[in-house]
Formats: C-alpha cells, sequence, structure tokens
C-alpha cells in the first residue's frame, strides 16, 4: 500500500513496536542495576518480525551492549537483543549451575578435542584417565607397526604438582573445597598458588598458554591476574563440580575492567560466539578474551592478543569434551577394538617449577 493513509499506518507500526523493544531494553537494564539474575531463557532470539524492525529503526540504541545475531546463513547479523556483560555472565553461571555434577569414576577417561593455534592451528586430540595415571592419544608408531592406533602411556608421577589442570582428580577435590560466594572465591582463586598460571611467569614469552605478561609480573590480586586465573581454570580444569562452575562465572563478573564485546568473536575452530573482554593496559597492549556459545553460554574457548613490536595472537577451542570408559573411545560411541590399542613406554610427569 503506497498511499499516505497507508504508510502513516505502517509507521505507526513500526514506531510502536520500536517502543516496545525500547521498553523491554529499559526493563533489562533497569534489572541490571537490580543485579537481578537474567535466565539464558530470557535472552533468546525475538521473532523475525522484530528483528527487522529493531535493526531498520533502532540501531545504535545498544550501542555500549552486546547484541546477539541470526544464524540464517547468508544473512546479514541482525540485532535481536542487548545483553549486559552481567547478564552474559549470570546467564553462563545458570547454565553451568545444571551441568553434569556426578564425579568421574577412577579408571574412566576424560576426552578432550580441542584446536590451537598459535603461529598455526592443529587439533589436539586426547585422552587422560581419572587417577591421572594414564594419558592416551591416535598416532602411529614404531611399537603400532607404523599404523594409526591408540597409543596408551602410563603417567609416573611420583609426587603430584600441584598446580590446577596437571592432574584431573586433584584439580576436581581442591575445586570442590572453594567457598561458592563469588567474592570468597574470588579472593581464594587470586591468593592460592595452586591456580597460578603460567601467564604469570616473569618474563614468560608468548607459546601456547595464555602468556600476557612479557617482563611484566603484576600481583595475582589485580583484576589482570584474576582475569588469567579464571579462563585457566575453564581451559584446564577438564571436570568441575557444577556449583563452583558457576561460582567462577560469577566471580569473573566482579573483576574490574571485564567488558563484553560488541561484536561476534571466532574461537580457534572458527565459531563465532559471545566475547567477554579485558584489556591489561600493559606496554604490550594486551588483550584476553573468554568466548562462548552464543545459545548456551557454555566455555568454548579463549584468546589472547599482543601487539607490541609486532602482533601476536593465542587462541584456543575446546571442541568436544566428554567422559569415557575406553582410551580411544569418542563420548557415545564404541569402545575401539582391543587390537588398535598400544601400549607405549611410561611418560615421567615431572612437576612445575613453584612460582
Amino acid at each position: 500500500m503506497n498511499t499516505p493513509v497507508g504508510f502513516k499506518q505502517r509507521l505507526g507500526a513500526e514506531l510502536a513496536l520500536l517502543e516496545q523493544v525500547r521498553a523491554e531494553q529499559r526493563e533489562t537494564e533497569r534489572a541490571s542495576r537490580r543485579k537481578v539474575p537474567v535466565a539464558a531463557r530470557g535472552m533468546l532470539a525475538r521473532p523475525a518480525v522484530r528483528r527487522t524492525a529493531f535493526a531498520g529503526l533502532a540501531a545504535g540504541v545498544a550501542a555500549t551492549t552486546i547484541v546477539a545475531t541470526s544464524s540464517v546463513r547468508g544473512a546479514q547479523p541482525q540485532p535481536v537483543h542487548a545483553m549486559t556483560v552481567a547478564q552474559v555472565l549470570d546467564a553462563a553461571a545458570d547454565n553451568a549451575a545444571k551441568g553434569p555434577g556426578k564425579e568421574p569414576g577412577l579408571h574412566q577417561w576424560l576426552y578432550t578435542d580441542d584446536v590451537v593455534c598459535v603461529t598455526t592451528c592443529g587439533h589436539e586430540r586426547s585422552w587422560y584417565r581419572y587417577d591421572g595415571l594414564k594419558s592416551a592419544s591416535v598416532g602411529k608408531s614404531l611399537a603400532s607397526g607404523n599404523r594409526t592406533a591408540v597409543q596408551v602411556r602410563d603417567v609416573f608421577t611420583p609426587f603430584r604438582s600441584g598446580k590446577v589442570g596437571d592432574h584431573p582428580r586433584e584439580t576436581r577435590e581442591v575445586l570442590s573445597r572453594l567457598p561458592t560466594d563469588p567474592h570468597e572465591l574470588l579472593k581464594r582463586v587470586s591468593t592460592d598458588p595452586f591456580f597460578n598460571s603460567s601467564g604469570e611467569e616473569p618474563g614468560a614469552a608468548p607459546t601456547n598458554g595464555i602468556f600476557h605478561s612479557l617482563g611484566e609480573r603484576p600481583p595475582a590480586v589485580t583484576p589482570a591476574a584474576q582475569f588469567t586465573r579464571i579462563l585457566h581454570i575453564l581451559r584446564t580444569a577438564s571436570t568441575v563440580p557444577p556449583r563452583i562452575n558457576a561460582a567462577l562465572y560469577h566471580a569473573l563478573a566482579l573483576i574490574p575492567g571485564t567488558t563484553l564485546v560488541s561484536t561476534p568473536m571466532r574461537d580457534a575452530a572458527g565459531r563465532p560466539g559471545l566475547a567477554i573482554a579485558f584489556d591489561f593496559h600493559d606496554r604490550q597492549r594486551t588483550h584476553e578474551y573468554l568466548i562462548l556459545d552464543p545459545s548456551t553460554y557454555t566455555y568454548r574457548g579463549d584468546r589472547v592478543d599482543w601487539h607490541g613490536e609486532s602482533d601476536f595472537s593465542d587462541s584456543f577451542a575446546r571442541v568436544t569434551t566428554g567422559v569415557v570408559d575406553h582410551p580411544g573411545q569418542m563420548p557415545g560411541g564404541p569402545a575401539p577394538d582391543p587390537s588398535d590399542i598400544v601400549e607405549l613406554p611410561p611418560v615421567v610427569q615431572a612437576p612445575l617449577k613453584a612460582r
């Protein structure tokens, strides 16, 4: 309808719809100021007609907050709902609290499929027995007759390493003793050397892992070190009690300087996600990012960028994880044929240097 009356009717309907969207946004912002938890289900996409009106008439309304995007292939990203960093982390905590709480059996295996990008990118599939005494990977060796097989090794640990992520059962035990109050948890994580990350090593150079400082080592209680420690836990802890996992996200929201990136960021596996950022304001112009699934708010990976004398990036993506009964087994898949499993000489796992 191209008549003036039809145009006015259409414009009036669009303006009314825009005002409804703005009213919802104002209510969301008021809820955030009151620190009312926002469930993930409240952040799902609105109907297509609402996306169109919001995109066409209200561009720029939520310039300081991130907007989720449409997943229609070939379409331009369309803003569907504005969120604050506190709301995203609250949704991540809500999702984490619903995770599986059963502790793996001692002889069960923790399977991970990761993508690591430093100078190049590559998949890293591995199995680690929950008691920490065996590890496995898929590859070729002389022991397998140079054929692809599941290679199992004994891991000899004469004493515990005392570092988060180095021993799955020990890591879960320490995490389970953390307080669930996010303020208390943040304090414990900041001061307990068990949670040191390699990024706090003085003089560390960029390599595989989160190394944010070149020649500088901030105290563990600084926001920069706190942000790095929590990301290090999310990356390296294979199994975390749900209540502690939720508290980690709530604690992350307490760190000053934690912000939400205004556009989706791709992880090391190329998947777009919501990005939580921290600017270190150091001489290397370091920026570190936590990347979350845009639908479930689960941990997808992390990334750190340096912009010193030259640009450098280190990114990590957790593609798949699960608990299985056999080395070489995929979550939900059958056990491998015994003829495809090869025992290799043991590996001596020495503890990391105390920091």
